[in-house]
């Protein structure tokens, strides 16, 4: 997986990103959660950990695993399979905090993928249907060469 500097990272404003027309191209981090290739604008990611000692939060939500500690700062921890309903056999271990107006959350997936360059000219809407998956969560679509790349709408997940 290449790292970039966040200084390289295109910003994207909420305004932009509703408009994806005003700019060429979207940097994006990958990850895999079952067989299906997800994708976060790279500006929302804080950072990507593995392991992080999580608190179980009684009476939560199924989706929500309980709360970390990432430097002093107690963020929630999101098992991002069960907060999109897709079954899944393996058990997430890799953390992608996410920042979304001064919030962050920890994704638990199971696999990242790679750091990818979209122009956004090639980003389609959802079809209406997607096997297997939740299409509320899901903003943009793009092809791959042997796959599709889903892009997640976080907004959606920080306000559900």
């Amino acid at each position: 997986m290449d790292l970039i500097k966040k200084e390289e990272i295109l910003p994207i404003s909420k305004e932009e990103y509703k408009d994806l027309e005003s700019i060429e191209s979207i940097t994006v981090i990958t990850f895999y959660i079952n067989k299906f290739l997800f994708g976060i604008p790279a500006e929302k990611i804080v950072e990507i950990t593995k392991n992080l000692e999580i608190t179980p939060v009684p009476l939560s939500e199924n989706y929500i695993l309980g709360i970390t500690n990432l430097r002093g700062r107690i963020i929630t921890a999101i098992d991002l399979a069960k907060k999109i309903n897709i079954p899944t056999q393996k058990s997430p271990n890799l953390n992608i905090i996410v920042e979304y107006e001064d919030e962050l959350v920890a994704f638990v997936v199971e696999k990242v993928g790679d750091v990818l360059q979209i122009p956004v000219s090639k980003l389609e809407t959802p079809p209406e249907k997607i096997e297997g998956i939740n299409k509320e969560y899901i903003e943009k679509v793009y092809q791959l060469e042997d796959k599709i790349l889903l892009l997640l709408d976080i907004e959606k997940l920080f306000k559900n």
